[in-house]
């Protein structure tokens, strides 16, 4: 399962070109703008946000092309749902400082920052909700900013999963039943 079609996923396409056996791969979670839209309803579904809180979701980040997705899925929550929906990465753009000095001059001095990540594994407990003075968590508490933090991964959340779930038959449906 991936959240945007980065190297790994790239990989895994490579990995499976010609393989001998019929195969089909499931989109990532994010795949085209309904995906985007789907996806946050069934964040906020989940995970909510007093009216003066931020909700500030960090994602793994990346230096491939698809880096892009992470500012397209803040648009896009800011445009359909949600002003108060920042998102920012842990590697690569937008980082914490930027998102840092966006909310606070969004005018909030309260956060839930939200692993947008499949799990909420080590660069959620390193990166985002340590005591070291670069996390997350520190950088908003230095700028005078309350945290709250959400500890579970996008895949414990059961609309995400029904997503996956969607992309996964999708590519069940395109493998024929049977060699002629």
């Amino acid at each position: 399962l991936h959240l945007v079609c980065g190297h790994e996923f790239d990989r895994l396409v490579d990995e499976v070109k010609n393989c001998c056996l019929r195969t089909s791969i499931g989109l990532p979670l994010l795949d085209s703008p309904d995906d985007y839209l789907a996806g946050l309803k069934a964040l906020l579904d989940e995970v909510h946000a007093a009216e003066d809180e931020a909700l500030v979701l960090v994602g793994h980040g990346t230096d491939h092309a698809i880096w892009a997705a992470y500012p397209a899925l803040e648009s896009m929550a800011r445009k359909h749902l949600h002003g108060q929906v920042f998102v920012g990465t842990v590697e690569g753009c937008p980082e914490a400082e930027v998102v840092v000095q966006d909310v606070v001059w969004a005018g909030f001095s309260r956060v839930c920052l939200v692993p947008f990540m499949l799990v909420a594994g080590i660069h959620f407990q390193e990166d985002l909700c340590a005591d070291e003075e670069d996390s997350w968590k520190s950088l908003f508490e230095a700028a005078g900013v309350q945290v709250r933090l959400e500890y579970r991964g996008m895949g414990e959340l059961p609309g995400i999963g029904d997503i996956f779930c969607c992309h996964i038959q999708e590519a069940l449906d395109v493998i024929p039943d049977r060699v002629e």
